[in-house]
């Protein structure tokens, strides 16, 4: 598989910076790309454009690791709806990704590719929306339950959070994942790294499926026939 995975939040510079997010996401990333001994995927990790040359990225080196940089930094105060809606998408559709997941929350709406994504808090109500989805650079006053329907898996850390994502905002049962987790700082890494392998397994059979039938759909005309 191809699995993308969001590590922008990672610099510190960055506008939404949650410093026990960030940890999360790195150590997230170390132990995926360390669980998989016989490189047998390629992971494509999504840096901050401002993090090209940084020391850091040193540490995420390896054979089957590519590194990116979401691009345009430059233009998000000035266009911030155009650098989410366009740029980043059509930046990871470039990817070719089977999965991508955000661990902070993001979710690129105009993105047509598989989408997981982990919310570590969940609005409770509309005015909370509003807030929420501006912090993902989807613009003032856009539904949160449209941008929810483009992930297909949602991880949330509690049965509460799933509780309100369905019961406030619309999300599938089947959608919404529980991946008990009392502290983010605290969390069980090998059995983390089991529960989303699966998870993007899951998730990538869905989409091979899809373009399978899609195939079966299409009639061949017979020989000699124009």
């Amino acid at each position: 598989m191809r699995i993308g995975i969001d590590a922008h939040i990672i610099l510190s510079k960055h506008k939404r910076y949650d410093p026990k997010i960030a940890r999360y996401t790195e150590n997230l990333i170390k132990n995926l790309i360390a669980a998989d001994k016989k490189l047998e995927h390629a992971w494509v990790l999504f840096f901050d454009a401002r993090m090209k040359g940084s020391k850091k990225l040193k540490k995420f080196e390896q054979p089957n690791v590519e590194i990116k940089h979401f691009p345009f930094v430059q233009y998000r105060k000035y266009l911030p709806v155009l650098y989410s809606h366009m740029l980043v998408s059509s930046y990871l559709t470039a990817a070719r990704l089977d999965v991508f997941h955000s661990p902070e929350g993001l979710i690129p709406y105009l993105y047509l590719g598989r989408i997981v994504t982990t919310f570590h808090y969940v609005p409770t109500g509309e005015s909370e929306s509003n807030i929420f989805v501006r912090t993902f650079m989807l613009g003032a006053r856009a539904a949160f339950a449209q941008l929810c329907k483009r992930a297909k898996k949602i991880v949330v850390n509690n049965g509460s959070d799933k509780a309100l994502l369905l019961d406030k905002h619309g999300c599938d049962n089947k959608q919404v994942i529980v991946m008990a987790t009392e502290d983010i700082a605290q969390v069980e890494w090998s059995k983390r790294v089991k529960e989303l392998m699966g998870l993007y397994r899951e998730v990538a059979k869905k989409k091979t499926k899809t373009k399978e039938a899609g195939k079966k759909g299409i009639k061949k005309e017979p020989k000699g026939k124009k």
